[in-house]
This record gives C-alpha cells, sequence and structure tokens, in this order.
C-alpha cells in the first residue's frame, strides 16, 4: 500500500496572515496620513511666509547667497561694528537690491539699530548712540552726504572717532560711494577723524586702515542697481 506523503500548511498560514496584516497597515496608513490634511496631489502649494513657523525662513548670516523674500530681491551687504578691542569689524547683513540712495540708506537703517542678539554674542557693539537716525541727504560724485542726527544719547567724544567709522566704512562699502561727508541743515559738519581731531573733510575707508581689527578678510563692496533718471517735477502751490 502506498502512502501519500502528507503536505503540512502549518508554517503557510502565518505568512498569509502576515502580507493580510501588513496590507491592513499601510491602509490605515494611509487613511491616518488623509486624515492629518496632508496634501495629495503632486504639484507643490507655496505656503504663505506668515504661516511658516518662526526662523525658517531666516537666511543663515554665513551664506552669502541672495534670498527671494515675496516681491524683494535680497542682495549681501556690509555694515561695520566694533569689537571689545574698540576695532571696527565688518558684518554681513541683506538689504534690498536698490540703486546706491535707497540701498545706503537701508544700510545705515540697520546701522542705527545696533547688533543683533547673535553678534552680541560674538562680542560686537556699536559706537553710535541708541536709537540714532542717520539720514542720507545726497549720493553725487561718489560722496554721500550724510546727517546725524542729535539725540539724547549721543555718543560720548572719546567714542565719536570710531562712531564716524562705522558709517563711513559701511557707506563706502557700496560700489560708487568712495567719501562721506557729515551735513546738518545744508551745511557740511566738522566731525572726529581716525585720530580724533575735528576735520570738514571728505573722509574715506582708507583713513580707518588703522582702526581694523585684525585678521579680517577683504570686503567684497555690494553693487548697487543703475539709477533710473527721471525728470525733475515742480510743484508749486498758491496761497489763496
Amino acid at each position: 500500500m502506498r502512502v501519500r506523503p502528507t503536505v503540512s500548511t502549518a508554517g503557510t498560514r502565518p505568512r498569509r496572515f502576515s502580507a493580510t496584516a501588513l496590507v491592513t497597515v499601510l491602509v490605515a496608513a494611509v487613511a491616518l496620513l488623509g486624515a492629518c490634511g496632508l496634501p495629495r496631489g503632486s504639484t507643490p502649494v507655496q505656503v504663505p511666509p506668515d504661516d511658516v513657523p518662526y526662523g525658517l525662513l531666516a537666511t543663515p548670516t554665513t551664506s552669502p547667497t541672495p534670498t527671494l523674500t515675496p516681491g524683494v530681491l535680497l542682495v549681501p551687504g556690509t555694515i561695520y561694528l566694533v569689537d571689545a578691542d574698540q576695532k571696527l569689524v565688518p558684518v554681513d547683513v541683506q538689504v534690498p537690491a536698490a540703486p546706491a540712495f535707497p540701498m545706503l540708506q537701508s544700510l545705515l537703517n540697520r546701522l542705527a539699530v545696533g547688533p543683533t542678539d547673535r553678534e552680541r554674542a560674538r562680542g560686537l557693539v556699536t559706537d553710535l548712540g541708541p536709537a540714532s537716525t542717520i539720514v542720507l541727504r545726497n549720493v553725487s560724485g561718489g560722496i554721500a552726504s550724510i546727517d546725524l542726527q542729535p539725540n539724547s544719547q549721543d555718543p560720548s567724544a572719546s567714542k565719536l572717532p570710531i562712531a564716524v567709522g562705522q558709517i563711513v566704512m559701511t557707506a563706502t562699502s557700496i560700489v560708487g560711494v568712495d567719501r562721506v561727508v557729515f551735513v546738518r541743515a545744508g551745511t557740511v559738519l566738522p566731525v572726529p577723524g581716525p585720530d580724533g581731531s575735528m576735520t570738514a573733510d571728505a573722509l574715506v575707508a582708507a583713513d580707518y586702515d588703522g582702526m581694523m581689527a585684525p585678521g579680517q578678510p577683504p570686503v567684497d563692496r555690494t553693487v548697487p542697481l543703475p539709477s533710473v533718471t527721471t525728470a525733475a517735477t515742480t510743484t508749486t502751490t498758491t496761497e489763496p
């Protein structure tokens, strides 16, 4: 009598059960993802900047790459702060791409704000007074006319040469701005030069070579957009 071999099915049942369980888990995971509101389409969706968590759109300070923000092209710029030894230190910032005049005013505004928390952590400060107001009056022939408006907390006399240097070096970091004069009410104002003596002469970046922190790499001057020349318009108001 021939005995047919028997085939045990005990080993196959777990495999069928595992495949079924795996399919069940995958279906449940897909359903869970759908319930979480994740997009199912393949088309990229632009998230409004206000909905992005804090800091995720910030540009790293170590990257000199221009960054786009909604409607504004940002380009690398440079302001000058002061280290613990009262030496000038270039700091990378970003400003809107613009012609020389508005670009320089943006840099001066950023300089007036003072160091950020991250910059203070590097030991950088400013010798400009708190809430300083730095107004660019004119840029012509490579000369920037700047009005450092007085306030109740102006820099002390000992810090004025460095404060002036911060402004001169920041201004001349833009291509096309080579010299700086300080003005008030349309008149050139004498200011302390690098050696502390008063001068009404235009100041240049080379004047401050001896006030730079050692070991600083060369700074690439920011190139502004070309200026757009428009016809001057005069408005006359006639009083009744």
